[in-house]
C-alpha cells in the first residue's frame, strides 16, 4: 500500500539495517554507504559478522529446495565475487572485522549504529537452530570480546544471520547485556518471551522483504524494485529494511538510493535501531513470542513474529 503524502513526516519510521555478512562487505560496501547515507543526510544501524569469513562453505546450500533458484533469480551470488566464495574451501577465511577496525570507529563518528551481527556468519546461519546454549554463549562471546578490543565499549545491540534465533539464543543476548535486537521477520516490536517470562530487551523484526527476495519476482527488477519497495512501507507505523554491505554497498546500491529518495519525499523518517526501540518502549511493548515460517523468494524457514504468522493472533 502507497504512502499518502499527507502522512506526519514522524508517523512512518524505516529503520535501515545494513547486515555485513562479509570482509568485501565491510571493506566495500560500508565506505560506500557511509557516502550515500551522508549525502541524503539519514542514519543507519550496521551489523558487522565479527569472525571469520566462510562465505565459500554456503554452497553447501545448493542442495536446499529453493536456494539455487533464488541465486540465479536475484544474481545474489555476482555481488559477493569469487574470492568471496572461495573463503572457507579453498582460501582461508580472513576475519572480517580486523580487516578493517577503523570503519567501526568512523561509523560511529558519523552518527551510525554499529553492533554485532554474530561471530561466524555461515555456521550461526545454518546450525544455530540446533545448538545448545553452550555453542550459542561460546559464539556469542568472542563476537562480543572482539567488538569491545575494537571500539573499547561492550555491544549494545544484535542482528542474527539468516533471521535465524531461538529462546535459548535469545536468553543468552539479554544476559550479555545487549538491549535491543532484530532477529526474526515480523510486523511491529516485541519483547521476546522466553520460558514464560518478557526479556529485557526489545525486537525490533524486519518487517520489509529484502532485495535478493524480491528481484525477479512478480516482474520486479533492478530499475523498479526501489519504487516497489516504497510502497510496501507500512503509513504511519515503524518499518525495518534489511540490506547488506555486500549488495546495496556495491552494485545494487542505486537501489537504495532510490528508495531513500522516494520516501524522504513523503515525509518517512529514519531513525536507527536504538531510537526506535526507545521510542516504543517509552509507549509500551507488547510480549510475543517466535515461531518458523517462510518468507516468498527465499529458501528455508526463519524465525517468525508469532501473532504475524497466520492463525497466530492479532
Amino acid at each position: 500500500m502507497p504512502i499518502e503524502r499527507s502522512e506526519p513526516a514522524a508517523a512512518t519510521r524505516l529503520v535501515l539495517k545494513v547486515d555485513v555478512d562479509t570482509k568485501v562487505g565491510l571493506n566495500q560496501g560500508v565506505p560506500r554507504l557511509m557516502d550515500i547515507f551522508a549525502r541524503a543526510g539519514v542514519h543507519a544501524s550496521f551489523f558487522i559478522a565479527m569472525g571469520p569469513d566462510h562465505s565459500g562453505r554456503a554452497l553447501a546450500r545448493l542442495v536446499k529446495p529453493g536456494f539455487l533458484r533464488k541465486q540465479l533469480r536475484s544474481g545474489a551470488a555476482g555481488a559477493y565475487g569469487l574470492t568471496t566464495m572461495l573463503y572457507g574451501v579453498l582460501l582461508p577465511g580472513p576475519i572480517i572485522a580486523q580487516s578493517a577496525p577503523h570503519l567501526f570507529g568512523e561509523l560511529m563518528a558519523q552518527g551510525h549504529e554499529v553492533g554485532l551481527h554474530g561471530w561466524d556468519h555461515v555456521f550461526w546461519h545454518d546450525r544455530m537452530r540446533h545448538l545448545p546454549a553452550a555453542r550459542i554463549r561460546s559464539h556469542l562471546g568472542r563476537a562480543w570480546r572482539l567488538y569491545k578490543q575494537i571500539t573499547g565499549m561492550a555491544p549494545k545491540t544484535f542482528a542474527s544471520p539468516g533471521w535465524q534465533i531461538t529462546p535459548m539464543a535469545f536468553q543468552a543476548l539479554a544476559d550479555m547485556g545487549i538491549t535491543h535486537v532484530s532477529c526474526a521477520r515480523g510486523r511491529r516490536p516485541f519483547r521476546p518471551l522466553v520460558g514464560g517470562r518478557a526479556l529485557p530487551l526489545i525486537e525490533l523484526p524486519t518487517t520489509l522483504p529484502t532485495l535478493d527476495e524480491i528481484l525477479g519476482r512478480g516482474g520486479v527488477t533492478l530499475d523498479t524494485a526501489a519504487a516497489w519497495l516504497a510502497d510496501q512501507v507500512r503509513p504511519g507505523e515503524l518499518n525495518v529494511y534489511t540490506l547488506h554491505g555486500e549488495v546495496e554497498g556495491r552494485a545494487q546500491a542505486p537501489v537504495l538510493e532510490g528508495l531513500i529518495a522516494r520516501l524522504k519525499d513523503r515525509g518517512v523518517s529514519f531513525p536507527r535501531l536504538v531510537d526506535a526501540a526507545v521510542q516504543e518502549a517509552s509507549s509500551g511493548v507488547p510480549i510475543d513470542e517466535v515461531a518458523w515460517g517462510r518468507a516468498p523468494g527465499r529458501a528455508g524457514d526463519v524465525a517468525w513474529q508469532a501473532s504475524d504468522l497466520p492463525g497466530g493472533g492479532a
